[in-house]
């Protein structure tokens, strides 16, 4: 375990004093899907030889041991990480970043137990259940003056099972992925966030130890979403979910042939802006951004820790979610929101404002284990094929650390249809796994 400090600061022997602490607390177990066994974050995991498949969760930087009741005269082999063998175990640390690998181990009968290892990462099963997903926030009137919801509130199954990020995607996972693509030095001819990463890179140093409650990352453009989630891919052997390749077309909307759609692509290291046609390979088992419909259900958390029941409750909120903070630079804070013209600004400034961020994973998490699904910074999510709201591929959930109680809620979203940089955005990558 680990003590940090209210605003994130972690307590160490030159820092005991300092006020209020944070006690990151350890879950322990979970259900399973299908036969298969679930282990949660836990020094040591102990695994009957009865299970041929497990999946066994952990955090960063943690040294575990796994062991098996039959592992005296079998080969251990493993991806992604290195370990040791101490008689019917073995151990290994989970390193520096979030990700998945594989522990196999094959005894003298030619019997395979499989351990997938996630870090820093939920096994989330959707398939149990039906899932409340719409908003009603939005309709169409036809010429008879009904209304035709874009997005009818309604309760579907999802049969899928993901591997969900626990917390949002950090500043120094983010800067580590894309550590060459990110200039050493800043330039005063490239913008605002161009600088931004920079600076933030400045003061890493490659490879470094990264800190699992680090804060999060707030200014990610879609196209480095993209990449970021690539990047991961090809770290952890899997193939990349998206391919990219510049293209005349302005069209921002779905292609209706095969899905693929356009953005604008930017880069760190000049003020460029080309346009970007997108294609999701539907078969790749990479990393990516949630689906609306994923992340709808995996924010409520199942048993509805974010319920409808709740969504007022501004104390029930303060326990998980960052959310009503007014920062001294922040230049929406000083609108008057009783004007009509403030008021359309603000509902579609999609959080242009100098906020900051937050450490990730310091307040409580929902009943499948995330982390800030409210609050802090919106996490970009893909829609299905087709736009919901205007004319956007994406959109941005769960709300921000400016938000009030009345905006934090599962239905506001934040939407780009491709033509702006709505910068202050964040995510929180999945991997199908059925």
């Amino acid at each position: 375990m680990n003590l940090y400090e209210v605003d994130g600061t972690k307590v160490d022997n030159a820092n005991r004093t300092k006020g209020p602490k944070a006690l990151v607390k350890k879950d322990r177990m979970q259900k399973g899907h299908g036969g298969e066994s679930v282990y949660a974050i836990q020094d040591t995991f102990n695994i009957s030889s009865k299970d041929s498949v497990a999946w066994l969760e952990m955090e960063k930087n943690t040294d575990y041991t796994i062991c098996t009741d039959d592992a005296h005269d079998g080969m251990w082999k493993g991806t992604g990480f290195s370990f040791k063998k101490e008689n019917n175990c073995i151990q290994l640390n989970s390193g520096n970043y979030v990700k998945s690998g594989k522990i196999w181990y094959v005894t003298n009968m030619g019997n395979v137990h499989t351990f997938n290892l996630l870090v820093g990462m939920k096994y989330v099963d959707l398939t149990t259940q039906e899932h409340l997903i719409g908003t009603d926030l939005h309709c169409l009137r036809t010429k008879s003056g009904n209304c035709v919801y874009k997005d009818p509130i309604r309760r579907v199954r999802i049969e899928k099972i993901l591997a969900v990020d626990k917390y949002k995607v950090t500043d120094c996972e983010f800067v580590h992925a894309l550590w060459d693509s990110i200039p050493v030095q800043k330039n005063k001819n490239l913008d605002d966030n161009n600088n931004f990463w920079i600076d933030k890179k400045m003061l890493m140093k490659k490879n470094e130890y990264c800190d699992a409650h680090d804060s999060a990352a707030i200014r990610v453009h879609l196209y480095h979403a993209f990449i970021y989630a690539n990047v991961r891919s090809l770290r952890d052997g899997f193939k990349p979910v998206y391919s990219f390749k510049k293209t005349e077309s302005m069209k921002r909307s779905f292609d209706k042939k095969d899905g693929s759609f356009n953005i604008d692509g930017t880069s760190f290291f000049a003020n460029v802006a080309e346009n970007i046609k997108v294609v999701i390979d539907e078969n790749a088992d990479g990393y990516r951004l949630p689906y609306y419909d994923e992340w709808m259900a995996f924010s409520r958390g199942g048993t509805g820790t974010y319920g409808e029941k709740n969504l007022n409750d501004s104390t029930r909120k303060s326990q998980y979610a960052w959310f009503g903070v007014q920062e001294s630079d922040d230049f929406y804070s000083n609108l008057d929101k009783n004007k009509f013209v403030n008021k359309v600004t603000l509902k579609h400034s999609c959080g242009l404002w100098k906020q900051k961020s937050r450490p990730v994973g310091m307040l409580k998490s929902n009943d499948y284990g995330l982390y800030d699904v409210l609050g802090l910074v919106c996490e970009r999510v893909m829609l299905p094929g087709k736009s919901l709201f205007h004319n956007e591929v994406s959109s941005c959930k769960g709300g921000f650390l400016t938000s009030s109680v009345d905006e934090l809620n599962v239905r506001n979203h934040c939407d780009d249809d491709g033509f702006a940089s709505k910068l202050y955005q964040g995510l929180r990558l999945v991997r199908q796994i059925k």
